[in-house]
């Protein structure tokens, strides 16, 4: 009992350190710095890069710890709460939502699809957070895709998730130039067509 108070102080320190590293990655990621090298990280967090790596093994773990608390800090946005809802409001809904996810997490979200091919975690917090997405859609659309064939439905859960993916805002905003309002205005309208001519609105 005598060495909970130090243990627990110790622990507690580790718990702070490994925050403060994870949030300076957040931090680069934001101003564009991707991936951020253990220097950066450590001059951002005010830590030594020695710290780091005896708080994760190695970068690797680091960036996989980041997505892991991306995930907790961006289920909000990962939610299908208006599954009830007309249709136009469950597109505008989606739309946004995605937006925003990947405008605060899209840094992120890169580095683990560069360097899942040759990281097993990372490749299993990419298939998670992929599968995540993929619910969303699955339960914010359950009104049209209930309507189809199993085929038919698995189709357009696939090119719903697909039009709003992250590599879709990437090569949008990157390649095209195209802002996030732009992004966003655009995803409604092609929403609104595909759901029309796959599921018509009842008269």
């Amino acid at each position: 009992m005598e060495e909970s108070g130090p243990v627990d102080g110790r622990h507690a320190r580790r718990q702070r350190s490994r925050e403060a590293v994870i949030d300076g990655v957040f931090a680069l990621v934001r101003e564009g710095k991707i991936p951020p090298t253990a220097e950066d990280v450590a001059l951002r967090a005010g830590v030594s890069v020695s710290s780091i790596f005896r708080n994760f093994d190695g970068l690797h773990d680091l960036q996989r710890a980041a997505l892991d608390r991306s995930q907790a800090d961006f289920a909000h946005l990962l939610t299908a709460d208006d599954a009830d809802e007309q249709r136009s409001v469950r597109i505008r809904s989606h739309v946004s939502d995605r937006v925003a996810l990947f405008e605060q997490a899209g840094g992120l979200m890169r580095i683990g699809r560069a360097r899942a091919l040759d990281h097993e975690t990372l490749v299993e917090g990419i298939a998670g957070q992929r599968g995540r997405l993929a619910e969303q859609t699955r339960r914010r659309f359950a009104a049209e895709v209930d309507q189809l064939a199993p085929v038919g439905a698995a189709n357009l859960v696939a090119l719903i998730d697909a039009t709003t993916s992250p590599e879709a805002f990437e090569l949008m905003s990157a390649a095209h130039a195209r802002t996030s309002r732009q992004i966003a205005a655009t995803w409604t309208t092609a929403l609104d067509a595909l759901l029309a001519h796959w599921v018509p609105e009842p008269e």
